[in-house]
């Protein structure tokens, strides 16, 4: 990868000393991902790709190696997968015990099998292990000691998980959270729970078609957000593919009746939440949700003779690293316009976000080597008056 300098137009961006960074060859580092390491401490990067890191997409690679860089040796990244032999497999970090039948099966099957096996995978891990969940289309900006685990480890820290906020995203209620970019302490109740209810609705199932009609999503209702994204039409179905995060949703909303277990509470006083719609899709935001407008910014030449279009292009990248902590990679299961991550798959378009000699490789050195000067805010918890869901993990509220 080339080396830049800090554009001057950047006010917001320091240097980070190479000292703090992972620079060995792609080589190595590729090498360990691929070893099995026994899990020592709770300063663990968990991510999922079915058939292993060398099957995944140019661009998820590159982020997945940019981590590694970007944390240095104090944080353990692993690809799990779901490879026969492979010594990242799923099995070899958490039991079978965790699972429905079909996943362990391997007869889940519909549109997005390969999200939902994602879905059953990162709460285990985070359970039974500790540390930070990421989709591997989270191109990261900020490091993940000061995003999440500083707040959660810090001396007498109430903090046992982090969320990443995205209110009116999937519900319109305000706490609604993502679920590809999460942090939890190892053993944290509401990790359990949360897990256990979603594992629930697989029971006897091997898709997540009709999950919208079973009680225990009706608990905390549909994905009504997706209305305010002109899918009204498709609530149900982006309902069934979201489920995991509507349980979520429920889970933040449970008043547990067989232990008295109160989500709320946890929410409110042990999760330190980050806003994440302008800290993750900025650069959807300003591209109007456009995924062919933000490939044709990144790949911008950076010797392009057009200098209206080398300023725009550079002013994106210098935004993106300035004021969002991560680059959401994300792909439109909704349908309409397509979004980065439907491009990035596709041939032609596999090194958009990277390819050498254009902003894109000037961004994505500025992930690992620059570092925002303005730090991470937590935020402040709102007045929810929606009722508390009585109920258990497993069990529904009684209508």
């Amino acid at each position: 990868m080339a080396e830049f300098k800090i554009p001057k137009t950047a006010t917001g961006l320091r240097e980070v000393p190479d000292s703090h960074l992972d620079l060995r060859a792609e080589s190595d580092i590729i090498a360990e991902l691929q070893s099995f390491r026994p899990v020592t401490t709770e300063k663990n990067v968990w991510a999922f790709w079915d058939k292993g890191l060398d099957a995944m997409y140019p661009s998820y690679r590159c982020t997945v190696f940019n981590w590694v860089r970007k944390l240095g040796p104090s944080w353990t990244v692993r690809i799990v997968d779901l490879a026969e032999g492979s010594p990242n497999n799923i099995y070899n970090f958490v039991s079978r015990d965790w699972f429905p039948d079909c996943f362990v099966h391997r007869t889940m099957d519909g549109n997005h099998a390969a999200q939902h096996a994602a879905d059953l995978v990162r709460l285990p891990l985070l359970y039974e292990h500790g540390g930070v969940w990421m989709d591997v289309g989270n191109m990261l900006h900020t490091h993940l000691d000061h995003l999440f685990w500083d707040p959660l480890t810090a001396p007498n820290s109430p903090y046992e998980m982090g969320a990443w906020i995205i209110t009116g995203q999937i519900r319109k209620q305000w706490g609604s959270f993502g679920n590809y970019m999460l942090a939890a302490k190892k053993g944290c109740t509401f990790i359990k729970n949360w897990h256990d209810c979603y594992k629930e609705l697989w029971k006897n199932r091997t898709n997540a078609d009709g999950f919208h009609k079973l009680p225990l999503v009706q608990d905390i209702g549909l994905a009504e957000g997706m209305a305010d994204w002109n899918f009204a039409d498709k609530i149900r179905e982006m309902s069934d593919c979201v489920a995991h995060m509507l349980i979520a949703d429920r889970t933040r909303n449970l008043l547990d009746v067989s232990t008295g277990w109160n989500g709320r509470e946890f929410f409110k006083n042990n999760v330190f939440m980050v806003e994440g719609i302008n800290n993750g899709v900025l650069g959807a935001i300003k591209t109007d949700y456009d995924g062919y407008k933000q490939v044709q910014l990144l790949t911008t030449r950076l010797d392009d003779p057009d200098a209206g279009k080398r300023q725009a292009a550079e002013a994106f990248v210098v935004e993106m690293l300035e004021k969002s902590h991560m680059y959401k990679v994300y792909h439109n299961s909704a349908g309409g316009l397509p979004a980065l991550g439907d491009l990035v798959k596709k041939e032609g378009f596999r090194d958009a976000d990277h390819r050498p000699g254009t902003f894109g490789e000037m961004y994505r050195y500025g992930t690992v080597h620059w570092q925002s000067t303005r730090g991470v805010e937590r935020l402040v918890p709102q007045l929810d008056e929606e009722d508390l869901i009585q109920a258990t993990p497993i069990e529904p509220a009684r209508r």
